[in-house]
C-alpha cells in the first residue's frame, strides 16, 4: 500500500485513481488535505496509523508530499482570517481543519483526544462507523437548535435604515470593472506573492516549529512500521527563482533529513524541477490535463527506490 499525505498540490496532482492507472499493482490512497501544514499532516498520520493493522503497515509506504508553504507556523496558519472562521479566531485556540471537522465527535475523531490516543482501534472504530451513518444529515442540521430562528432577517431589521433597491445592489456589486481574463503569469505571480505573505515570517526566515514536527511524524510513521518517503513537490521554475522562501526551505529540509537519508532509514525524492512550467495552472497546482504526467512521474521515481525491491 502507498499512502500519500500532503496539501492541495498533492491532493490535486496525485489523485489515487489516476496513480493506480499508472501502477495497477499498487494499492494507493491519497489522504492529503488542502491548506494543511505539517501539524495537520501529523494529525492525518495519527488517524492513518491508528486505522492500519501492523501487518499492513510493515508492507506499506508513506509518501510525505511537502513544499515550503506547508511549513507555516501553527499560530499563523490557524488564525488566518482567509482560511479560519471568525468565531474560531476569536476563540483564540489553535485548531486545525481536522479538529474542527471532529467537533461533533471529538473523543473518537479528534486525533489529539486522550480516548483516541489510548483506546484500541476496535473501540474507536465501532462508534465512529455508527457516527458515519449520520454524516449525510450534518449539512441539514444546525450547529445550535436556535440557529434558524436567530438567522431570521426580521430580527435584525432596522427601521431607520433606508433599504437599497435591488438595482443599486447590483450596481454596487459591479463596481470593479471587468477587464477580461488576466494572463496566467499575472495571476500566478500574484498567488506566489500571497504565499509569501501567508508564511507570516520575515522573508527567507523559516521557524523550526514545523521542521521539528516533521521529524516527530517521520519517527511516528517509522515506529508504526511504514517505510517513509519524503517527496519534495514540484514548483514552476520562476517560482523557485523568485520566492524568498524556496532556497532557505530547500537547505533546511535537507539538513533536517540528512541523518535519516545517510542512515538509509527514509528515502528522499525530489520532483521540484520534474514538471515543466506549462503544466501548472498557477504558482503551485497542476493543470487538469497534466495530472497523468504528475502521477506517472511519481510512480516511476518510487519504483527505483529500495523500498520497492
Amino acid at each position: 500500500m502507498i499512502a500519500i499525505v500532503g496539501a492541495s498540490a498533492a491532493q490535486e496532482g496525485l489523485p489515487p485513481a489516476i496513480a493506480r492507472e499508472e501502477a495497477p499493482d499498487l494499492l494507493i490512497h491519497n489522504l492529503s488535505v488542502g491548506g494543511a501544514n505539517i501539524s495537520e499532516v501529523d494529525q492525518i498520520i495519527d488517524i492513518a496509523v491508528k486505522a492500519t493493522p501492523p501487518q499492513i503497515a510493515r508492507r506499506s509506504v508513506l509518501v510525505l508530499a511537502v513544499s515550503y508553504p506547508m511549513f507555516v507556523p501553527d499560530k499563523k496558519r490557524w488564525s488566518d482570517p482567509i482560511f479560519v472562521p471568525p468565531d474560531a479566531i476569536a476563540d483564540g485556540k489553535v485548531q486545525s481543519d481536522i479538529q474542527r471537522e471532529a467537533m461533533r465527535c471529538s473523543s473518537i475523531c479528534d486525533p489529539s483526544s486522550l480516548l483516541f490516543k489510548h483506546a484500541p482501534e476496535w473501540l474507536i472504530s465501532h462508534p465512529r462507523n455508527r457516527y458515519a451513518l449520520y454524516l449525510s444529515l450534518v449539512p441539514r442540521l444546525p450547529a445550535h437548535l436556535t440557529d434558524p430562528i436567530l438567522k431570521w432577517k426580521m430580527w435584525r431589521y432596522d427601521p431607520r435604515k433606508k433599504p437599497e433597491s435591488k438595482k443599486q445592489e447590483e450596481l454596487a456589486g459591479n463596481a470593479t470593472p471587468v477587464t477580461g481574463e488576466e494572463p496566467y503569469l499575472v495571476v500566478a505571480h500574484r498567488q506566489m506573492d500571497f504565499l509569501t505573505k501567508y508564511m507570516g515570517q520575515p522573508e527567507g526566515v523559516l521557524h523550526d516549529e514545523q521542521f521539528d514536527k516533521l521529524e516527530i511524524l517521520i519517527d511516528k510513521a517509522r515506529g508504526a512500521g511504514f517505510r517513509v518517503v519524503v517527496l519534495d513537490m514540484p514548483l514552476p521554475s520562476w517560482h523557485r527563482l523568485k520566492s524568498p522562501f524556496f532556497t532557505p526551505y530547500e537547505t533546511k529540509l535537507r539538513n533536517v533529513l540528512a541523518s535519516y537519508t545517510s542512515a538509509g532509514t527514509i528515502d528522499f525524492v525530489s520532483m521540484v524541477d520534474a514538471i515543466p512550467d506549462d503544466e501548472f495552472r498557477d504558482s503551485i497546482h497542476p493543470k487538469a490535463e497534466a495530472v497523468n504526467h504528475w502521477a506517472r512521474t511519481l510512480t516511476e521515481r518510487l519504483r527505483i527506490l529500495p523500498s520497492f525491491d
